[in-house]
């Protein structure tokens, strides 16, 4: 019997053989995890089947290379949930399942808990987590065949993984510890990516927040307050393009804008602006979504804006809270009108130390019936007013009304600062130049010489 055939007769019987003994793992594209760690003693540590190859190092080395596809024998994968607990199973060759869901108690019984923004527990087969804020991962993973520990904190560097507001988030770095050496994340730890570019990365296209209307009461008091900024961030993977969908329904049909496949990694889109030719309404209740591209150019589903999940409102927070009764966590809400503009004026022009100086607010405002002009005075009653000076030894008459006087006490040069709130509590702010305060001048009196 010629070699080949005998191959082609082995085949099936390895097939059932290797698929028996892998039914228990847990895999492979639904994982988010995935890629190639290493230790010196045992080599390469697969965290995703998809990883894995025939002719090299996965999932065993075989005298003939069978050209076996990926996850087609040794089914596994990590994954890191949306409470930044990790789970799964990695695979080496030598050492076999490492296991990320374990059941038993690690060494340090789970003091890393401290640093998990969701309990690790043996209830919820939790033993390692990622921590947004230091962008560290801590915890355990366990080998399952003799039951040694992993330390993923415990390496030199430790265990990170640039987090959600990088560029480019999601990929692996430093070391994790173990009873048979250290175990390196990526190549670049020892600059040895030369021979080859190894690294873990989460590799899945995810969605970890929006947020909208980003446009705060100063942004609002410095430009415009019809505008908004449509922001997101990536839990991991590769965007090669974006879209926006603007409605004032719970629908993506006829909505008042789209922006269409636009290429880019960009994180945000201004409205209006270069890439939005739309303008929000004043007092105006808006619903988006969002669509994203891979480096390969498939497009993940419409996410949607919603406060109960990944959505983020951080502005105009008053307005969403009672006027968006419908839909309050799908939505946000644009400002009534525009913010108050205030201005004041100083008599005597001249500062003299001691003397008293009238401070006078010229500031207007807008209302819903106006939202962006016929300005009316700020008068008491209507405005509030809060009057302030650098320096605190100042002695001002009254910090609330709109006009005041203040008494300089010092010579030292100084600003005034006035704010104005509107009747529908939007503020904004403004201060003076730079202002001398200078003494009296000495009365001179020429004398005749005796």
């Amino acid at each position: 019997m010629r070699l080949k055939h005998l191959i082609f007769l082995l085949l099936p019987l390895t097939a059932l053989l290797l698929s028996s003994f892998f039914n228990s793992a847990t895999a492979s594209e639904n994982d988010n995890i995935r890629g190639l760690a290493h230790n010196d003693l045992y080599g390469y540590i697969s965290f995703n089947c998809l990883d894995d190859d025939s002719s090299a190092r996965f999932p065993f080395t075989f005298p003939i290379s069978f050209n076996i596809p990926p996850c087609d024998f040794s089914q596994h994968g990590v994954n890191l949930d949306l409470d930044n607990n990790f789970s799964g199973m990695a695979w080496s060759p030598s050492l076999g399942f490492i296991d990320f869901s374990a059941t038993s108690t690690p060494p340090d019984n789970y003091a890393f808990n401290s640093n998990c923004t969701a309990t690790c527990n043996v209830s919820n087969s939790c033993t390692a987590c990622y921590n947004e804020n230091d962008q560290r991962v801590y915890g355990w993973g366990q080998v399952i065949s003799d039951g040694r520990w992993i330390e993923l904190n415990g390496g030199s560097p430790p265990t990170t993984m640039t987090n959600y507001t990088n560029p480019q988030p999601g990929i692996f770095s430093g070391y994790a510890s173990s009873t048979f050496g250290a175990i390196s994340f990526n190549c670049s730890n020892d600059s040895s990516c030369y021979s080859f570019d190894y690294k873990v990365w989460f590799w899945k296209l995810e969605l970890r927040e929006m947020s909208a209307p980003n446009w705060s009461f100063s942004d609002a008091c410095d430009t415009v307050a019809r505008k908004a900024v449509f922001k997101w961030s990536r839990r991991g993977g590769i965007q090669s393009a974006y879209r926006i969908i603007i409605n004032t329904t719970n629908s993506t049909s006829s909505p008042v804008f789209d922006s269409g496949k636009i290429s880019g990694t960009a994180a945000q889109i201004t409205c209006p602006g270069a890439l939005c030719a739309f303008t929000p309404a004043y007092n105006e209740t808006y619903y988006w979504w969002l669509q994203l591209w891979n480096e390969n150019d498939e497009a993940t589903e419409l996410f949607q804006f919603d406060t109960s999940g990944t959505g983020v409102l951080t502005d105009n927070l008053a307005a969403n809270s009672a006027a968006n009764l419908i839909d309050p966590n799908l939505t946000f809400t644009t400002y009534k009108h525009e913010f108050p503009n205030p201005f004041f004026t100083w008599d005597p022009l001249d500062i003299i130390v001691g003397s008293s100086t009238d401070f006078i607010s010229d500031s207007y405002y807008y209302s819903t019936a106006f939202p962006n002009s016929n300005a009316q005075l700020c008068v008491d009653g209507i405005c509030d007013f809060a009057w302030s000076a650098s320096d605190p030894g100042a002695i001002i008459n009254s910090t609330t009304t709109a006009t005041t006087s203040i008494i300089f006490i010092n010579n030292l040069s100084q600003t005034v600062s006035l704010s104005i709130t509107d009747p529908d509590l939007y503020t904004c702010s403004t201060s003076s130049p730079v202002l001398s305060i200078n003494y009296n001048l000495p009365i001179w009196k020429e004398v005749k010489a005796q």
